[in-house]
C-alpha cells in the first residue's frame, strides 16, 4: 500500500486547510498510510489530532526558497518511504519542487490547486519549478484552462479532479430544528455570509447592500471569525459600522461553527461575495445541503452555479445586482440544483478513485 504525505504549513483554518485534512482522512479510510506535515499548535495540527490522523511536526512558514528545509524533508520522506507529497498552498510550490529535486524523483510532488494564478506564469524559474511537479490538479474546468493558458507546464501533468464532498445518508435537517439548535430567529428570512471576516471575503460590501433593504423580517448573519494570524482591523471596523447603524438589531455575529450543516439548513440564502473565489467551497457546501447560493459572477462560484444550478450570480461591485439576486432567490426564481449530477460529480469515493489512478498512478482504484 502506498504511503502519502500531505504538506500544510499554514497557520490558518479555512477551506484550503480543511480540504487537506479531509482528503488525508478519506485516503486513510481507504487503507493508505497517510502523514500530515504541519507546524506545532497550528489549527490543522490540532484538528488532525482530534481526527486521529498521523502528523509530523515541523517549524516552518509557507514561504519561497527554503532549500535546507526542503532537503531535510526530502531525506525524511524518502527514508520513511513516503513517495508521494500532496500540497495545496501555492506558497509551498518552491518547497515541493525542491523536495522532488533533492529526492532525485523518489518523492513525487502533486499540487492540488486552490488559488488562482492571477496572470501569466511563464517565467523561466517558474517553468523549471513546475517541471519538477508530477501532477498539477485543478478542481474546476476553468482552472485547468487557466493553467494550460498561463503556464508552460507539460499538458499531460494537468488533471481535473473536483474537491470531494461527503454525502451523508441521514435524514435532512428541518429548517426550524436547525434554527432552534443555533438559537437563530425562527420566523425571519436569514441571509447568511460564511467565511473568515476578511477584506477578500467582502463582508463590508454585503453589509452596505443589506442596510439599503427596507424589509424588517430579514436578518443578516455573519458566520466566521478573523484569521488568527492576521490583524483584525477590518473585523473591528465592520462591527463599528454595523453597531452604529439603526439596522444593527437585524445583524447576528455567529462566529465560527463546527456543525456547518446546521448553518446551511437554517439559511434562506448564502452569499458568496469574494472576488474570484478560486474553488468556492462555501458554494459547494451550501448546495450540498440544499441551500441556494448567491455568488459573484466570476471564479469558482460562477462555474459551479452555471454547471449545476442551485443559485444565481451577481455582478461584482453592483449593489443593485446583489439586492435583486436576494429578491429572486427569496421568491424561488432561480435554477434548481441538478442534485444527482452534483452528487455524482463531487462524491468523495469518485474523487479518491481519480486521485488513485490519475495522481498515484494505480491501474485501477482501490474501490469505487
Amino acid at each position: 500500500m502506498k504511503r502519502i504525505a500531505y504538506l500544510c504549513l499554514s497557520e490558518g483554518w479555512g477551506g484550503l486547510e480543511m480540504n487537506q485534512l479531509r482528503n488525508a482522512q478519506q485516503m486513510k479510510s481507504r487503507g493508505y498510510d497517510v502523514l500530515l506535515i504541519v507546524n506545532l499548535e497550528s489549527p490543522i495540527q490540532r484538528a488532525a489530532k482530534l481526527a486521529s490522523v498521523p502528523f509530523y511536526v515541523v517549524a516552518q512558514k509557507p514561504k519561497h526558497y527554503q532549500w535546507l528545509f526542503a532537503l531535510k524533508l526530502a531525506v525524511f520522506l524518502a527514508k520513511q518511504s513516503y513517495h508521494h507529497l500532496l500540497f495545496r498552498n501555492n506558497r509551498e510550490l518552491s518547497i515541493a519542487a525542491s523536495v522532488a529535486f533533492f529526492s532525485r524523483g523518489k518523492v513525487k510532488t502533486h499540487y492540488f490547486m486552490e488559488m488562482a494564478l492571477g496572470g501569466k506564469r511563464t517565467q523561466l524559474f517558474r517553468t523549471l519549478r513546475y517541471a519538477l511537479l508530477s501532477t498539477w490538479v485543478c478542481p474546476l474546468p476553468y482552472l485547468k484552462a487557466q493553467v494550460l493558458q498561463q503556464t508552460r507546464i507539460a499538458k499531460h501533468k494537468v488533471k481535473e479532479i473536483p474537491s470531494g464532498l461527503i454525502f451523508k445518508s441521514e435524514a435532512i435537517i428541518e429548517k426550524t430544528n436547525a434554527r432552534i439548535d443555533l438559537q437563530w430567529p425562527l420566523e425571519k428570512k436569514l441571509i447568511v455570509v460564511v467565511g473568515r471576516i476578511d477584506p477578500k471575503k467582502r463582508q463590508a460590501f454585503v453589509w452596505d447592500c443589506f442596510k439599503q433593504r427596507t424589509n424588517t423580517d430579514e436578518f443578516l448573519i455573519f458566520v466566521g471569525e478573523s484569521t488568527p494570524d492576521e490583524a483584525s482591523v477590518y473585523y473591528r471596523n465592520l462591527r463599528e459600522k454595523v453597531n452604529g447603524h439603526p439596522k444593527n438589531r437585524q445583524v447576528i455575529w455567529a462566529g465560527f461553527h463546527e456543525k456547518m450543516e446546521l448553518v446551511y439548513h437554517a439559511a434562506d440564502v448564502v452569499i458568496s461575495a469574494a472576488d474570484k473565489e478560486t474553488v468556492g467551497m462555501v458554494t459547494l457546501e451550501a448546495l450540498q445541503n440544499n441551500c441556494p447560493v448567491l455568488g459573484v459572477n466570476n471564479g469558482g462560484s460562477k462555474e459551479i452555479i452555471e454547471l449545476f444550478g442551485g443559485g444565481l450570480c451577481f455582478e461584482l461591485n453592483s449593489a443593485a445586482s446583489l439586492l435583486n439576486g436576494i429578491d429572486q432567490i427569496m421568491a424561488g426564481a432561480y435554477p434548481a440544483l441538478n442534485a444527482p449530477y452534483f452528487k455524482q460529480h463531487f462524491d468523495f469515493n469518485r474523487v479518491c478513485s481519480q486521485v488513485e489512478t490519475e495522481v498515484l498512478g494505480l491501474e485501477a482504484p482501490i474501490f469505487q
